[in-house]
């Protein structure tokens, strides 16, 4: 006879979670799995839209909305943007001025940049607070919404989650209305990602499809037999490489060593660790890094400056000095990988172990020590250059 236990709710640390739907059941030996019903958002197969989810978002709070009561959006908006005397919401507008989400109040005016999965880029937020500042006399609120917990480099913003506007919209009694329906079916919808963020940030070493298929186009995962539910899910929505970047984005905020940056290539994120930022090599500044991705960890030395535009013929004369490095260095980087098409040039050497496996202590650990030795091989290799 099984067990069923709270079918709304999912435990992290000591903290409850309602989630909407999840039902999740154990048996005698503690075996699990999961049940959970497509919602309609999930068919629409919105999880990447950003412009969707901010037309939603800005459907909530406006007039048109009549699945909440005014004084009720005006609750939420105090609520989500930790406001005092919100006593009216008097514009709401999408896509202005390049911007996703702007609510003005009669106190305050919130301008939301959404980024449900790309990271920041360049100095676009910079850009913004500027542009605003010129043309609103009054003083905006910057709010940085994501789906994970992404690094917000620019002081002037705030960063606010998915899950925490899921947990303030579950709160709300509806009406009930025709309204009140998409407003359910959207507040299921966030709680799947909100739940499945929960689990995998709870226990990752169980998602190794998270790591190995961020490269698989989703035609091709189609008829594949996954575990549970939320792996499934997973794969439908593309959450591959978002998940990735939360846990690199974890180790990113234990590291106090150096400055750190998580990105991505072709579907696998990756995390670069910056060494020493100034080495000058043909009249153009450089700078040293270790780069982890996949099962591979490089020390790359690569160009500081609008990387992008750059080309591989202006690090041509480092690769003779790479060759010698991967050669005498005794910290294991062996393989050098030669400039493809821009000023990057690394030598490598395999992990012996997912890094995802580690406990993030050891993984941590594991990381300040290739920072010494890259530290190390940074000497080493300036000593080639003089």
């Amino acid at each position: 006879m099984e067990k069923q236990v709270d079918s709304r709710t999912l435990m992290m640390g000591k903290t409850l979670y309602r989630v909407i739907p999840y039902v999740k059941y154990e048996g005698k030996n503690g075996q699990t799995l999961s049940s959970m019903s497509k919602t309609f958002f999930e068919y629409l197969g919105i999880a990447d839209m950003e412009r969707i989810h901010s037309q939603i978002l800005a459907w909530i709070f406006s007039s048109d909305c009549n699945a909440l009561s005014e004084s009720q959006k005006r609750d939420l908006v105090m609520n989500i943007f930790k406001l005092e005397n919100v006593l009216e919401i008097k514009h709401i507008l999408t896509e202005s001025q390049r911007i996703d989400i702007i609510i003005e109040t009669d106190s305050d005016l919130i301008v939301i940049e959404n980024k449900l999965k790309p990271s920041q880029h360049s100095n676009q937020l910079e850009r913004y607070v500027e542009l605003f500042r010129k043309t609103h006399k009054v003083k905006p609120k910057f709010y940085f919404l994501t789906l994970i917990d992404e690094i917000v480099r620019d002081p002037n913003w705030k960063r606010i989650s998915y899950t925490h506007i899921f947990n303030a919209l579950q709160k709300i009694r509806l009406s009930e209305n025709s309204h009140s329906v998409i407003l359910t079916e959207y507040i299921a919808y966030l709680g799947k990602l909100s739940g499945l963020l929960i689990d995998f940030q709870n226990d990752s070493k169980k998602y190794d499809m998270v790591f190995l298929d961020g490269k698989k186009k989703k035609a091709d995962k189609l008829n594949f037999l996954y575990k549970n539910e939320y792996e499934r899910f997973i794969a439908e929505n593309q959450l591959e490489t978002i998940l990735q970047k939360s846990f690199l984005t974890s180790l990113s905020l234990r590291i106090e060593k150096v400055n750190t940056f998580v990105t991505d290539t072709r579907g696998d994120a990756l995390i670069d660790f910056h060494l020493k930022p100034n080495i000058y090599f043909g009249g153009k500044r450089f700078m040293t890094m270790i780069q982890l991705q996949n099962d591979v960890i490089k020390f790359a030395f690569l160009v500081a400056d609008k990387y992008g535009s750059s080309r591989k013929d202006w690090i041509q004369g480092m690769i003779p000095k790479m060759l010698e490095l991967s050669s005498e260095n005794t910290f294991g980087y062996v393989k050098c990988n030669r400039p493809k098409t821009k000023a990057y040039i690394s030598i490598s050497k395999k992990l012996n172990r997912n890094y995802w496996h580690m406990n993030m202590d050891e993984l941590v650990a594991f990381i300040e020590q290739e920072i010494d030795n890259g530290n190390r091989l940074t000497e080493l290799l300036e000593s080639k250059l003089n």
